[in-house]
């Protein structure tokens, strides 16, 4: 049965489920004659036998820490955003909307989007092995599989919609990734991404005391200012029609042994944060002093782009 969904770009031909793959088991001998491994657990392998090592970062456990953090305000604040920017997307989506999560990890993210958008067909890619076990495990009704961003075995202008949380900072390319992410994407769909601000509000603050920056997570190749992420958007052929980002209410968090002090620390930030941000808006300055900056672009086609909202366009 040839699929509609998966594509093998080197070969130029759709991928038949029933002919082209072979078992997990028999991956190491048949790579290079079958297009893909099917796991025991019924989800497909695009990597090699080796990558599959290589890259199978979730092995010991999750580096990022997203499990155990899952429902502290930052994930909360990720998952919000995305979840509203998917809705503002979906909106010009005609017929059943197909989503992919592009370096889906565990999959908490791509659950959340299909609790919300159970219409929807959701997929999600991850390299690491461990991490789509866990994921097929956990949350089912989701076609996850084990591949790689940068040659996402699809079909051409497959999906209406590809969400990247926090991916950008962790390749060296991403301008070679948002290449790869068009062959997928149809005319006009959209891309949405999240990843951190290089230049918020304590990176500021560092460099006026003449200190480098502080990358959010030593697993980040680099991280980007927002105008860089709005360059590489325009130039990779997006029209950006919205960039925000919502402070995390900190002083909410009960745990803290001194609520009445950390509530006033935490309300002073948000106070310098807020007039910081006045400041920059009034000089018409496009830069978010938050943590974490979310992005919705559309996709160019040959004749047109959806026009954006005159107090959104970028």
């Amino acid at each position: 049965m040839q699929s509609t969904r998966y594509y093998d770009y080197k070969r130029s031909l759709a991928i038949d489920l029933d002919k082209d793959g072979c078992s997990l088991a028999d991956w190491p001998i048949q790579y290079g004659r079958a297009l893909f491994a099917k796991h025991p657990k019924g989800f497909l392998i695009f990597l090699s036998p080796s990558e599959l090592e290589a890259f199978d970062e979730y092995k010991e456990s999750d580096p990022y820490g997203v499990e155990v953090n899952v429902e502290s305000d930052f994930y909360k604040r990720r998952m919000e955003c995305t979840l509203e920017l998917i809705e503002e997307a979906i909106e010009s989506v005609q017929g059943t909307p197909r989503i992919l999560d592009l370096g889906c990890g565990q999959g908490h993210i791509t659950y959340s989007i299909r609790q919300a958008f159970p219409e929807a067909e959701i997929s999600g890619i991850d390299y690491s092995i461990s991490a789509i076990e866990y994921a097929v495990e956990h949350f089912p009704g989701i076609d996850f599989i084990v591949g790689n961003a940068y040659e996402c075995p699809y079909a051409e202008g497959y999906f209406d919609i590809i969400v990247c949380n926090n991916l950008w900072e962790h390749v060296p390319d991403p301008l070679f990734l948002l290449k790869r992410i068009s062959n997928i994407l149809k005319p006009c769909g959209f891309l949405i991404i999240s990843t951190p601000s290089r230049y918020r509000l304590n990176n500021l603050i560092r460099v006026l005391v003449g200190k480098p920056v502080r990358f959010m997570s030593e697993n980040h190749v680099t991280e980007y200012s927002v105008g860089q992420v709005l360059e590489q958007l325009r130039y990779g052929g997006y029209k950006v029609l919205k960039s925000f980002s919502k402070p995390i209410k900190m002083w909410n968090k009960k745990y803290k042994k001194n609520k009445m002090l950390f509530s006033f620390l935490a309300m002073f930030y948000s106070m310098w944060v807020m007039i910081f941000s006045i400041l920059v808006s009034l000089t018409g300055s496009h830069h978010r002093f938050e943590s974490t900056v979310f992005y919705l672009a559309q996709r160019a086609n040959d004749t047109a782009v959806t026009k954006a909202r005159p107090d959104e366009a970028i």
